[in-house]
Parts: C-alpha cells; structure tokens; sequence
C-alpha cells in the first residue's frame, strides 16, 4: 500500500478500534504519503450514547447531559463504551481513542472522522433482520418496551458510501468530524410497523416494561444526530431513507440467514 502511493487511505474499523490501530493507519499514510484519511468511525464517540445505556447499559442515567440532536462538538466519552469487546490487539474497542490518535497525527494534511448511526441497508445484517425474522416465522405478538418509543438514530449504508465519496473531494483540512445519520427516522414501534407494511403483515403489539422484551433498539434515552454538516458541507442528501428501508426488508426477506 505505501509503494502504491495513495492519495488518500479509507479505513472502516473492521475488527474494532483502538489507539493502536489509529497509531497504524496514521503511520501508514505518512509513509504513503498520503494527505488525507478518511476513517469510518461511529456516533458512539459521545458521552450521551453512555447515558442512554449504550453498550452494556451499566452506563445510562436518567437525567442525560447533553442536548439533542448530537452535533459534532458534543462532549465525547472518556474511555471505551461499558461492555465494549475486545479487540483483536488486546485493547477495548473504542472509537474514541482511534479518532484521538488520529486528531493528534501530525503530517497529515486531512483526517475525516465520519460518524455513522446503526447501519441498514441490502446486504447489510442490520438490526432490522429482527423484525424480519419475526414476520417470517409467523410471529404476530409484538411486545413493545414502554409502548415502543425508543429512538436510536440509523443510516442507510448508501449514505456512508455518498459520505466517503463525498468526504474526499470536500473534507476541510485539519482533523474534521461528520455524523453520517438519516435526516428522518422511526420509533421502534415506527419501524416495526414500517417493515410489517412493507411485508404484507399485521402485528398485535403489546406494551410491556422496558426490562421485559429483548429488542435491537434498547436505549433509555432517544440518540439523535444533527446530520447539518452531512448535508451542508459536504452535500450529502440520497438516499429517501423510505426507500432505503424498503430496499433493506426486501434484501433480508430474500436472504435468509443460515441456521
């Protein structure tokens, strides 16, 4: 890769992050000389995702500290999320540390901290596949945790990659950060009933207390990101999120997972 000599290097994580993993990629674009990184990093990075219980919840606390929607400049955590996994350098996966050590590369002209929400999307093994699966497997009860209200802010994975394009061309310079999140979004009850229309079916919800269904959405606080620089910056509108869904369901129906 540094004989190639990219002009810009894009690393999406894979395998968790980490400072030393940051440590890495910011070496091997000097050596590339390489002006630009572009790194797919995740809204989790904010001290709000612990307090609505992201992770493990041990984290959540009833009065949050920080105003919706997230913009780039709230406060981040200060150490990995609870219940972060491992990683495979020994170190908890955190998004935090990777994007620090990436702040703080010098040589490096540009360096673009892209912020996704939970990803949907064809060919993605999104947090949708619940619902599903569900509906494929006959289920018409729908417990619904504290009447289905929470709200974790999702992306079409088509977004990501307009991001990315989009990123390289018009990114500032210095270190930048981008929550890469749908303009509009869905209740879990929402988008439950969402991907029943979707699918020709009628669920039977039924409200239960939060602790009482396992469900992918289990936040105790909505996380909301501002998608203003997505779109203001570096003119990133596409795709319909309706459409991108539709899209999703449809993949997932037609793929069904191995037992």
């Amino acid at each position: 890769m540094e004989r190639w000599r990219p002009e810009a290097l894009v690393d999406t994580f894979t395998g968790g992050a980490s400072a030393l993993k940051g440590r890495a990629l910011a070496q091997c674009a000097l050596r590339a000389e390489a002006g630009h990184v572009v790194a797919i990093s995740s809204m989790d990075v904010y001290r709000y995702c612990v307090d609505a219980g992201m992770g493990d919840g041990s984290g959540a606390t009833q009065l949050p500290r920080d105003p919706l929607p997230l913009g780039e400049d709230a406060m981040l955590r200060d150490g990995p999320y609870p219940g972060a996994r491992p990683t495979d350098d020994g170190a908890l996966h955190d998004n935090v540390a990777m994007e620090q050590v990436l702040r703080e590369s010098n040589g490096v002209a540009r360096v673009t901290a892209l912020r996704p929400g939970a990803i949907y999307g064809a060919g993605a093994d999104s947090r949708e596949r619940v619902l599903v699966e569900a509906i494929r497997e006959g289920e018409t009860r729908l417990p619904l945790p504290d009447g289905g209200v929470q709200l974790f802010h999702r992306v079409a994975v088509e977004r990501i990659a307009r991001a990315v394009a989009a990123a390289l061309e018009r990114a500032p310079e210095g270190f930048w950060a981008c929550n890469v999140a749908d303009p509009v979004d869905w209740t879990y009850a929402g988008l439950a009933g969402e991907v029943a229309r979707l699918l020709g079916w009628e669920f039977e919800p039924e409200r239960v207390g939060f602790d009482e269904a396992e469900h992918p959405w289990q936040t105790v606080h909505p996380i909301l990101c501002s998608d203003r620089r997505l779109r203001e910056v570096l003119g990133v509108t596409e795709p319909d999120p309706r459409e991108a869904l539709a899209e999703c369901v449809a993949w997932l129906w037609d793929n069904e997972p191995q037992r």
